[in-house]
């Protein structure tokens, strides 16, 4: 849920000169199949997505181009994940703070961090799994194995925890 400099300051004078009408013609947009959340697509931008509020507090989604462009089906997931951030509460939470006072050290959400992840990989593993699209579901987990033991994001699950967890969260409904 970071952001390069860049992005953001492309993403902020958006907010403060634009309204959402206007805000195609400076960085383009995609179509989002699973909310109804404004998605920019960003060049340089060192994550793959993330999901945020722009200065005049509503919700945004912003992709990496390249990731979009070369990995359709991984980008169902991304996008989908955003989409749960926002529909979930957590951009809330991080803009409160967590419920912390002051200045503290990050380790302090770090548990919160992982919950979040697991929360939204799941959510979006449902959204897919509602519109049908296995190619997605399976582009999240196949993606998430090539992290193995190491952590997908600052104090994220590792990449065999979310691997394991979007297997759970894809199996049918009992």
């Amino acid at each position: 849920m970071r952001l390069s400099i860049v992005a953001l300051a492309a993403i902020g004078g958006l907010g403060l000169f634009c309204d959402s009408a206007q805000a195609g013609r400076w960085l383009p947009t995609i179509e989002n199949p699973y909310c109804p959340i404004t998605t920019y697509m960003v060049h340089d931008m060192p994550e793959q997505a993330a999901s945020m509020k722009d200065p005049k507090g509503r919700p945004i989604i912003v992709v990496n181009r390249r990731t979009f462009r070369e990995r359709p089906s991984y980008s169902k997931f991304l996008i989908a994940h955003e989409c749960c951030h926002h529909t979930l509460g957590h951009v809330g939470k991080f803009r409160k703070g967590l419920g912390g006072q002051g200045p503290q050290p990050f380790f302090y959400i770090a548990p919160e961090l992982k919950r979040l992840e697991l929360e939204a990989d799941c959510c979006a593993i449902e959204l897919l799994r509602d519109r049908q699209e296995a190619d997605g579901i399976e582009a999240a987990r196949s993606t998430m194995v090539t992290f193995g033991k190491d952590p997908t994001g600052a104090y994220y699950p590792t990449g065999y925890e979310r691997a394991a967890n979007i297997s759970v969260c894809a199996e049918p409904d009992e």
